[in-house]
């Protein structure tokens, strides 16, 4: 049996045994919504799907009459069960409230034949209940599925513990639900042909996650776009070069080449550039356009100079660049440094390295204010302010 839903559509969220929430659904009408006797998956169990967009609380005496005309025949008392079941199991209030906010179908499941077996299955494979509360936080339609163990194994095997495997879901909210037959293992294949080494592989999915649910298609017109470019298969940028194409738009791609030829970069020193450092081709055209402005008016290098070192884009401006610049110019200028120093060896010491280098001559207590303000431009609080 089938109906629409005109107007408003309420569902009821319990938060407490004293209170509940009543989330209201503007504008549904487009959505139509089926009995579980005429719905159907394979892998997930058959729920109502609604998108909260506001609540407000009532009391728990009233709400299946107040809610009777406006719900999908959702019961006080079942919603209750499977709420008081995610507290028993760790959950916050906070956070049972966010996933059923995410994913309202939970209040319907049946807590015995769905959601009990699958969380238990989640124990039996050796997470703790806070891990299972950050997993399921970080894919909240895991339990939607009844191929759990597979999926996890499958991943937690390649990234070689659980923190790992939580840390990649958060990362890539899609990557446990991708399908592991049709999107993830053709994939792996395909840059496995590519000559990429499973180590590699393994360092994108903790980095990348999302790069590996892209479609077959997807990849592999990315790979002959790479090519193109110049970066071949067997050099060792080619897997961050194809992540990079990837994750951008044609448009957004093209965009990056005008914004670097637009500070006088020809065409050839933007590919090399991209066969050197993809990276920079993820920054937005503004963060690029402050960096070549500071790098060419404020530190005075010369175009050819940045053109040579790509990889000056890709520090951060305000926490890094810009603070050690100034604090190695207030040096310079107040000779307390023996000779000049190439703007690159400057920005790209670790941090350790450039305190015990530069930073510890700043320790005199005349000097302290410019000490304080390049570690609060280093925290992101504010940018130094070099005074002579």
């Amino acid at each position: 049996m089938m109906f629409l839903v005109q107007r408003r559509l309420f569902c009821i969220v319990p938060c407490n045994k004293s209170t509940i929430h009543l989330f209201s659904y503007e504008h549904c009408s487009r959505f139509s919504f089926s009995t579980a006797k005429d719905q159907s998956s394979d892998h997930k169990s058959n729920f109502t799907v609604v998108d909260p967009l506001q609540s407000c609380e009532l009391s728990s005496e009233k709400p299946a009459k107040t809610a009777k005309c406006h719900t999908h025949h959702t019961k006080s008392s079942s919603s209750s069960l499977n709420i008081e079941f995610f507290k028993q199991c760790g959950w916050r209030d906070a956070q049972v409230m966010k996933l059923m906010r995410m994913q309202p179908r939970y209040l319907r499941a049946d807590v015995e034949t769905v959601l009990k077996p699958r969380m238990r299955s989640l124990q039996d494979m050796g997470f703790s209940d806070t891990e299972i509360v950050q997993l399921v936080s970080s894919c909240p339609s895991l339990l939607s599925y009844r191929d759990i163990q597979p999926r996890i194994n499958f991943w937690r095997s390649l990234l070689g513990s659980n923190e790992r495997l939580i840390r990649a879901s958060r990362r890539g909210t899609s990557l446990l639900t991708a399908s592991l037959s049709r999107k993830i293992v053709p994939n792996m294949s395909i840059l496995k042909e590519c000559g990429i080494s499973k180590q590699c592989i393994t360092e994108l999915v903790a980095r990348v996650p999302r790069f590996f649910y892209q479609t077959n298609k997807c990849i592999n017109e990315s790979i002959k776009h790479v090519e193109e470019l110049g970066v071949s298969r067997g050099c060792k940028m080619f897997p961050y070069a194809l992540i990079t194409i990837v994750s951008l738009s044609r448009s957004k791609f093209d965009a990056t080449f005008a914004t670097l030829i637009s500070f006088g970069w020809s065409h050839p020193d933007c590919v090399a550039a991209f066969r050197r450092c993809p990276s920079i081709w993820c920054y937005s055209q503004k963060n690029l356009s402050d960096k070549m402005t500071f790098l060419m008016k404020e530190a005075g290098c010369e175009l050819t100079y940045i053109v040579r070192r790509p990889v000056l884009l890709t520090y951060s401006l305000e926490k890094r660049v810009r603070p050690r610049y100034e604090v190695v110019n207030f040096l310079e200028q107040n000779k307390l440094l023996d000779e000049g120093h190439d703007l690159l060896n400057v920005v790209t010491p670790t941090e350790e390295k450039f305190r015990k280098k530069f930073l510890f001559l700043l320790r005199e207590e005349k000097f302290i204010a410019l000490y304080d303000s390049y570690v609060a431009a280093v925290q992101g609080k504010h940018h130094v302010v070099a005074e002579n």
